[in-house]
């Protein structure tokens, strides 16, 4: 018998691999066509099949979970495997603090000056700035973070941290603006003008 004879007479559409057990019943079984596709309807055929079906998604589906966990794992070792190559290569470069580039005053120091001082807009700034500096306040762009940087033994250069730098200003010898003027670099920091880089 083929499938599609079975299928015309059950009404029911197997799979290939439900269909080769359907076939090896049928040649067990002492009838016709007919009387065997009657026969596997009355014995229950469609449910046992549906059942079968329903047991191998649960398989299937615990596959899946078992496969997605021991992705996690391996993701969760490889991660862990990266953070300590990273870490020993770090050691080796002998990354440190740098000074000279990022900001002349360090976060600690700003934060105390932000809590006791007053914050400016960047008109009020730009202001400060002209009245302390001479610059021309139209060509006065203030900046609102900061980085710190680390140096490695070849001398390269990493940012370590971002800081928000709002300006602030308590007196004439404590303060701080972070700005940029004709393309280049500046903070005002305790009433000093200072370079900056990157």
């Amino acid at each position: 018998m083929m499938m599609s004879e079975f299928i015309e007479r059950t009404g029911f559409e197997p799979s290939a691999e439900e269909y080769e057990k359907i076939e090896e019943q049928y040649y067990n079984f002492d009838g016709d066509k007919d009387a065997f596709c009657a026969n596997w309807l009355t014995q229950g055929g469609i449910l046992r099949c549906c059942k079968e079906r329903a047991l191998k998604i649960e398989q299937l589906n615990s596959k899946i979970l078992e496969i997605e966990h021991m992705s996690r794992m391996e993701d969760k070792k490889l991660q862990q495997r990266i953070a300590d190559l990273e870490a020993q290569l770090d050691r080796e470069l002998e990354w440190k603090p740098c000074t000279g580039s990022g900001t002349n005053m360090d976060q600690e120091r700003y934060e105390h000056l932000a809590s006791a001082g007053k914050g400016l807009s960047d008109q009020e700034a730009k202001e400060l700035i002209a009245d302390e500096c001479g610059f021309s306040p139209e060509k006065i762009t203030i900046l609102h973070t900061a980085s710190a940087y680390e140096v490695n033994k070849y001398r390269q250069l990493r940012q370590a941290a971002e800081y928000d730098r709002k300006p602030v200003y308590e007196s004439t010898d404590w303060n701080y603006i972070r700005f940029d003027c004709a393309s280049f670099m500046y903070e005002l920091v305790n009433g000093e003008l200072e370079f900056y880089c990157c």
